[in-house]
C-alpha cells in the first residue's frame, strides 16, 4: 500500500510539472516532422539505398544543419556499413563475407555511438551495418508519435539485408538496442551471436509504464533541453517512455515463451547504472543464457556481491576509479572510448543536463576540469558537482574480452 501511495504521489507531481512545461512555445526542434515515424522499406531494398534515402530523410528534417556542420552532423546520424579487408578476409564462394553483424543504437540515439564498436568488430572480419531507428537522427519531435513495432520491423530489414551478404549474422546493440537484439534473436534461430551493451531488458524508473497516460496529457518528460548533443536527442518524449516500457514487456513475454537463448552471448553493462535494470540481464543471462560460451563484463563498485550462477564467464570490472576521479560507470558510458572527440576526456560534449536549473553548478560541471564523474545518483551529487561520465575508462580492456569471446566463439564446441 505505501508503494501504491508514493507511486500516485509522484504521478500527481509529474503531471503538474508536465502541465507546466506545456504551456512554453513549441520549437521546431519539438515538432513532429512527419516523415521519420515508421518503417516502409521492404527487404529487398539494397542497403545502399537505405543508407542515401535516410541520408536524404536527415537533411530535410533536421532544423540544426549549416554550412560549417552539416557533413558532420548528417554522417554521425545516418546508418553505415563497413566492409571488412578482402585480402586478410575474403569472401566465401558464395560471394558472401564470412561474418555480419547488424548494430543498433539506443533510445534518443543514434549510430554514432556503435561506431568505435563497429570498427573493432571490421577488424575482426566482420561485414558491419549499423541502423538508424524510426524516430531519431531528425528532430525530437519524431518522437512523439513512433512505436516500437516500427523498430522491430527496422531490425528485421537490417538483419534480412545482412543475411543476404554474409554466412553469419550477429546482432549487436546499446540499451534500446540490446533489448531489440534480444527480441529479433527470440524470434531468428539463425542468429550466431549477439553484443549487448547496457542493454535496455528493463527499465529502473517503474514509472514508464505510466508514460502512455503521462502522454495524453504532456509530450514532453522533465524540462525541455536545449538540444545541442548533435548525436543524441535530449529531450525526452513520454511516448518514448511508454514505447520502451512495452518493449520490455514484449521481450520479456519472449523469453517466458522461449524460454532460453541459445547463441553465445556478449554482455557488458554497469551495476551503477540509473537508466537500465543490470540486475535484470543478470537475470536474464542466468534463466535463460545457455551457451558455456558467454562473457559478461560487469562493472561493479562491489565485486564480493554474489552473482548466482551464470553460464560462460563473468568478468567483474572495478567502477570505482579515485585516481581518476570516476567515482562510477554511468549508462551512457560503456560504448565509448576515452579519446572519442565527442564523449570522450577531451571531447566537446560534456554531461551536465542534471544542472539545468542551476547554473552555477552547471558552469563548474561544463568546463572544470577538477569535477568528479559517474553516474548521476542521489549518493554521487552529496559528494559535490559531479559530471556525468560519458566514456569507458576501460574501453580498451572490454575490447579484449570481447577479442576472447571471439575467438571462443570461431571454435568449434
Amino acid at each position: 500500500m505505501k508503494n501504491v501511495k508514493k507511486v500516485g504521489l509522484q504521478l500527481i507531481l509529474l503531471i503538474f510539472l508536465l502541465l507546466l512545461n506545456g504551456c512554453a512555445t513549441v520549437a521546431p526542434r519539438l515538432q513532429e516532422s512527419g516523415l521519420n515515424s515508421d518503417f516502409s522499406l521492404s527487404h529487398d531494398t539494397p542497403f545502399e539505398v537505405y543508407v542515401r534515402t535516410t541520408l536524404a530523410l536527415i537533411e530535410k528534417c533536421r532544423v540544426d544543419l549549416n554550412d560549417m556542420n552539416k557533413e558532420k552532423v548528417m554522417q554521425a546520424n545516418a546508418p553505415f556499413e563497413l566492409r571488412p579487408q578482402e585480402t586478410l578476409f575474403p569472401k566465401t564462394k558464395a560471394g558472401k563475407y564470412q561474418k555480419g553483424v547488424l548494430l543498433i543504437h539506443g533510445l534518443s540515439d543514434s549510430p554514432y555511438l556503435m561506431q568505435p564498436i563497429a570498427r573493432h568488430l571490421q577488424a575482426r572480419g566482420f561485414l558491419v551495418r549499423a541502423i538508424l531507428l524510426p524516430g531519431h537522427g531528425t528532430v525530437p519531435g519524431d518522437l512523439l508519435k513512433v512505436t516500437y513495432e516500427a523498430w522491430i520491423k527496422a531490425v528485421a530489414y537490417g538483419a534480412a539485408t545482412l543475411r543476404a551478404d554474409a554466412e553469419q549474422v550477429y546482432l549487436g546493440g546499446f540499451s534500446t538496442g540490446g533489448a531489440l537484439s534480444v527480441l529479433h534473436a527470440l524470434r531468428d534461430d539463425d542468429i550466431k551471436g549477439l553484443f549487448l551493451f547496457a542493454p535496455a531488458l528493463a527499465v529502473k524508473d517503474q514509472r514508464v509504464a505510466l508514460a502512455g497516460f503521462l502522454g495524453a496529457l504532456t509530450d514532453w518528460i522533465g524540462p525541455l533541453r536545449d538540444d545541442v548533443d548533435y548525436v543524441k536527442y535530449e529531450s525526452f518524449a513520454a511516448n518514448a517512455a511508454y514505447q520502451i516500457y512495452l518493449l520490455t514487456e514484449e521481450v520479456h513475454a519472449g523469453l517466458e515463451a522461449r524460454q532460453k537463448l541459445n547463441m553465445p552471448i556478449f554482455a557488458a553493462l554497469s551495476e551503477d547504472d540509473t537508466t537500465v535494470d543490470a540486475a535484470r540481464t543478470l537475470d536474464v543471462m542466468r534463466q535463460y543464457g545457455t551457451s558455456k560460451k558467454n562473457r559478461i563484463v560487469l562493472y561493479t563498485k562491489d565485486s564480493k556481491k554474489p552473482r548466482g550462477a551464470i553460464a560462460g564467464v563473468v568478468m567483474q570490472e572495478n567502477s570505482s576509479l579515485p585516481g581518476e576521479r570516476i567515482l562510477d560507470f554511468s549508462h551512457i558510458a560503456v560504448t565509448i572510448p576515452p579519446d572519442n572527440p565527442h564523449y570522450g576526456v577531451n571531447g566537446d560534449y560534456r554531461s551536465c543536463l542534471h544542472y539545468q536549473a542551476e547554473s552555477e553548478k552547471r558552469t563548474l560541471c561544463l568546463h572544470s576540469q577538477d569535477v568528479w564523474q559517474g553516474e548521476i545518483t542521489a549518493e554521487n551529487l552529496k559528494i559535490g558537482v559531479v559530471r556525468r561520465l560519458s566514456y569507458n575508462p576501460l574501453h580498451g580492456k572490454m575490447m579484449e574480452h570481447l577479442d576472447r569471446f571471439l575467438e571462443e566463439v570461431s571454435q568449434r564446441p
